[in-house]
Parts: structure tokens; sequence; C-alpha cells
């Protein structure tokens, strides 16, 4: 039964990456150079996001689907008992969670997509639909999500280290992009932030 159960979730795990993978790579303005404006703190979640989506994730799935103990992300190997499917659970949802507001808000921004530290173009625009009604910056959301969902399923050292690497980019590059926000849109934007006051969660307007 724990072998079935096992197998089902990894075969879920690789699905869920091919089509994340693929709305990404596929879906209106992601086919372009972009040069992020942050210096290092955008080149480098960039790089570590890219890799995670579109790298380990997929690789993962396969390892999994294969039995193969994934050494090269220092996976703990707990026994199987009711905490470690407690953890797996509760990875597996935040997984799902996360992959379905990726590609939710992913969609939502159609061609004024742009990767982190990347200043609005001419021809983009504010995206105020989609999950952008409900929190600022749910890309960011959904990424960590994802992070940690994958970090609870495998228990992994390395990726737990990527998490907290991850999380500390995004509350760096937050302010630095809605400072480009701003200067890109000055009424708008300070009317949308108004409007919706949570950056990576929902919160209450005042």
């Amino acid at each position: 039964m724990i072998a079935e159960y096992s197998f089902g979730m990894s075969i879920i795990i690789l699905m869920v990456s091919i089509i994340t993978g693929a709305i990404l790579l596929l879906a209106p303005g992601s086919i372009r150079l972009q040069r992020p404006e942050t210096g290092w703190t955008g080149w480098m979640f960039n790089i570590m996001n890219l890799s995670f989506f579109l790298i380990l994730i997929p690789l993962s799935g396969l390892l999994l689907i294969r039995g193969i103990y994934i050494p090269y992300l220092v996976c703990v190997n707990l026994p199987h008992s009711p905490l470690r499917i407690a953890f797996e659970v509760v990875g597996l949802f935040l997984f799902l969670s996360g992959s379905i507001l990726l590609l939710w808000s992913r969609l939502s921004l159609r061609r004024s997509f742009r990767l982190a530290g990347v200043k609005p173009g001419q021809n983009d625009y504010l995206t105020l639909h989609g999950p952008y009604k409900k929190i600022r910056h749910p890309m960011y959301l959904s990424a960590l999500l994802v992070l940690l969902g994958l970090t609870l399923i495998l228990s992994s050292v390395l990726l737990t280290i990527m998490f907290i690497v991850m999380f500390w980019l995004v509350r760096r590059l937050i302010p630095e992009e809605e400072i480009q926000l701003d200067q890109a849109y000055p009424i708008a934007y300070a009317e949308y932030c108004k409007r919706v006051p949570g950056a990576l969660f929902p919160l209450k307007r005042k």
C-alpha cells in the first residue's frame, strides 16, 4: 500500500512539473530576453527558480517513479511512519496549491510577464485580475509553496536551505520591484496597493 501511494505521488509530481514547465515556457511573453535591474538579487532568484521548476522537480519525479533514492538533494531517509506520511500529504497539498497558483498567476499576466527584477516594458500593463485581486505578488508565493511542498515530500536538507535562500531573496526583491512598478504606473499602482495591501498573503484593508 505504501509503495502504491508513493508511486502515485511520484506520478503526480512528474505530471504537474511537465504541465507547469510547458506553461512557463510556452505562455505568451515567456520567450524573450530579460535583464533584471535589481543586480545580483534578481539574477540569483531567476537562476534558482528556473533551475528548480525546469530541472529539479521533473528530475525528482523521474527518480521517485523509479524508486531511486535521491542523494543529490541530501534527503533524510525517514522510516515509513504516520509522521512521514503526514509530511508527505502536507507537502503534496502545498506542492499542488502552489502549482495551481503559479499557473493561474502566469496565465493572468499573459504578455506582461517579467522575470524577477525586470522593469515593466512599454507594452506591459498592470495586472489587476485573477490572483492579483487578492495579493500583489502571487508568483513569488506560488514558487515558495511549491518549493516548501517538495521539501516536505522529499525530507530534503538541500531543498530546505534553498527555500530559506529563496524566501530571503523574495523579501529583498519585492520592495525593489514595487519601486519599479510605482515608477511605471505612478497613480494606478498606488491605488492598487491601497486596494490590495498584502504583498505575499491576503490582508484586510485598513
